[in-house]
């Protein structure tokens, strides 16, 4: 009895060493990924400068190969840390509309880089019995048929590789009669591999022998990656493989039809923008977090009058969807709050009170108003239409930022980037001596790196907490970080952060920061400064929007130039891409580039070459006849060429 007890006795202690060795595991990694994301702020922002600056084909070009290389380092740090949450059990699935057919086609066109030049075919072959739309987590469904299509594309150097999609499963089956499921199959005509490896393959850090790291690389984390994330989705995963022929790779999974609420092809881009939604309904909350957030949207729930008006006071959003019946008051009293506080903030009153006298009285107040249940398509265009409205964020008191960061070569590069933004800022390299530089000073927000030495960013942002507590004031602090576990809203929230803006940071994610914040103030020029510097007379007819420039940029002056200057630039592999396409009669590769085009152009205030852009997208997408509006594009184009010389001369 006793040797039996000291079993068990041992056995506890072994589990209890085991996790702790897998939490040791999974610190260690996330700690490696902050370390290695931290000089990858330097190497990607430098290339993104030097980009920018226009320099020669040449370096151009090596230019491009540099980021890419880093862009696959990325890669493999995010494969490693998806590898150190799942092994510790922390990782999580969503759960949207995946649109199959689009995620499949637009795989294929994003991998079609890889076989440039090459001689290997990429197929798509879905069956008609597939759901056109199904409930999944698209982020993690698009990653696993990329790692195998990876895979396949690694081993094969002529022939073709195929993605199928059917509903015809061998594996897993549907768990009532109103689920379905469906098997993904990846086909390639590569090397094959034998039964011995494959019955190995889907192990972590595993290849094929060692002779394939050294021919092919990678890490060997994809297709056990890959694994776990189909069991997570209640799947099953393996492969199929003949030594000189070729492999297939498949993975079945349950899954339920979802259907379209209107045209899921035409959903709004909400990336980028920030949103509160106050809705007490657990279910309408989820359900307009879920959709706002498959759309690119930054969303922030909460359930009450009184949460919503703190978060509103506390940090500025460039939307709010309110709900009219809160359990401590009404959305519309909280919308006159809001008005006060955040005067620019776009509003929508989602409510299920289809209240004309409601609805007229907020029309005209300028808040969106939106009936119960709206489509997704119709709440992504009424948030839309909402943070059109937003030119910047108003914020009380000093504007001056301040930056905590220990790493020169960081803070270089947000000097360059501030620089381009025309914005100041003070840096330092402590919290230390952020605490001093701020009470002598007048900052209005601080951006802080976590890991500094004297005070790193913890302890900085607890004693600005502190020394609040009791007051009515809040100072904002932005965490600048590599460390991805810390992007989690929840997670940077809780140690009394703002915001979090991860390593290596674009100029784009930077400005829309700042504008946020109220920091990018552009619009305070003069209108009769910026005249002086534009002698081109603008109408409605002409190629560059000079209001719309003005709007967006506040002036329009060299520094407004040269963004249209940079956007023709960007632009020109695209343009250069539609006759192929036109010939090859490729009408999803039309759609596409006409979907780039349409917003490349509005954001550079091109605005009648945006519109072209959007014919193009959508005769393009029904397969209809577009020779003459790719050669509107082509005119167009010239025309927006022709003014920025005339402009930059």
């Amino acid at each position: 009895m006793s040797d039996k007890k000291l079993t068990i006795e041992e056995l506890e202690q072994k589990v209890l060493e085991a996790d702790a060795v897998a939490e040791m595991k999974s610190n260690f990694l996330a700690t490696m990924s902050h370390e290695i994301r931290t000089p990858m702020q330097s190497i990607y922002g430098l290339l993104e400068l030097i980009a920018d600056e226009k320099p020669n084909d040449k370096i151009a070009e090596m230019v491009k190969t540099a980021q890419t290389s880093a862009s696959g380092l990325l890669e493999i740090l995010d494969d490693v840390l998806d590898f150190a949450k799942m092994d510790a059990d922390k990782m999580e699935l969503d759960s949207f509309e995946v649109p199959v057919r689009l995620l499949v086609r637009g795989l294929l066109e994003a991998l079609a880089v890889k076989v440039h030049g090459v001689n290997v075919e990429l197929i798509d072959e879905i069956e008609e019995e597939v759901p056109f739309v199904v409930a999944g987590d698209p982020k993690r469904l698009r990653q696993i048929i990329m790692n195998l299509c990876g895979n396949a594309l690694k081993f094969t150097k002529e022939g073709t590789v195929k993605v199928r999609v059917t509903s015809h499963t061998q594996h897993v089956k549907p768990k009532n009669d109103k689920d379905i499921a469906l098997r993904f199959e990846v086909i390639d005509s590569g090397i094959g591999m034998s039964q011995e490896v494959c019955d190995k393959l889907f192990g972590a850090f595993v290849q094929a022998d060692n002779s394939t790291q050294r021919k092919y690389g990678g890490t060997g984390l994809g297709l056990s990656i890959s694994k776990k994330l189909v069991e997570l989705m209640h799947g099953k995963i393996g492969v199929e493989s003949v030594e000189g022929e070729g492999s297939t790779f498949w993975f079945e999974i349950p899954t339920r039809e979802v259907k379209q609420d209107e045209s899921i092809v035409d959903l709004p881009d909400l990336t980028g923008i920030s949103v509160i939604s106050v809705e007490d309904h657990p279910q309408g909350a989820k359900e307009i977090f879920n959709s706002l957030r498959s759309m690119g949207a930054i969303v922030e729930s909460c359930a009450t009058y009184k949460e919503g008006l703190e978060l509103i006071k506390r940090r500025p959003f460039d939307v709010a969807v309110i709900d009219q019946g809160l359990p401590d008051g009404l959305g519309l009293d909280l919308i006159k709050e809001i008005t006060e506080i955040r005067p620019n903030t776009g509003l929508v009153m989602y409510t299920v009170r289809d209240d004309i006298g409601l609805s007229h009285s907020l029309t005209a107040l300028g808040v969106t108003y939106l009936t119960k249940p709206a489509s997704r398509k119709g709440l992504g265009e009424a948030v839309k239409g909402a943070s059109s409205k937003v030119a910047k964020m108003d914020v009380e008191g000093p504007t001056k930022l301040i930056i905590a960061e220990d790493t020169e070569s960081v803070r270089d590069i947000l000097q360059r980037q501030l620089d381009k933004l025309g914005v100041e800022a003070t840096f330092v390299n402590n919290g230390r001596t952020a605490l001093e530089e701020m009470s002598a000073g007048e900052y209005g927000i601080l951006l802080t790196d976590l890991h500094m030495p004297e005070i790193d960013g913890y302890g900085l942002v607890e004693i600005i907490r502190k020394t609040e507590a009791g007051t009515d004031k809040h100072f904002p602090v932005i965490v600048l970080t590599a460390d991805v576990q810390m992007s989690r809203r929840e997670t940077y929230l809780s140690y009394g952060f703002d915001e979090c803006l991860l390593k290596p940071v674009s100029l784009g994610q930077l400005k829309r920061l700042l504008i946020r914040w109220g920091l990018l103030n552009e619009d305070e020029r003069s209108d009769a400064a910026t005249e002086e510097n534009v002698s081109t007379d603008f109408s409605n007819n002409t190629a560059i929007d000079k209001e719309a420039v003005i709007a967006q940029m506040g002036s329009f002056d060299d520094m407004a130039i040269e963004m249209i200057g940079m956007f023709v630039d960007m632009t020109q592999p695209l343009i250069d891409k539609l006759e192929p396409a036109l010939k090859e009669e490729n009408y999803s590769e039309l759609a596409e580039l006409g979907h780039s085009l349409k917003g490349g152009a509005r954001s550079a205030c091109c605005t009648h070459l945006g519109n072209v852009a959007s014919e193009l997208q959508d005769e393009a997408e029904k397969n209809r006849p577009v020779e003459k509006i790719v050669q509107k594009i082509y005119d167009e184009f010239d025309r927006v060429k022709a003014e920025v010389e005339n402009l930059s001369s």
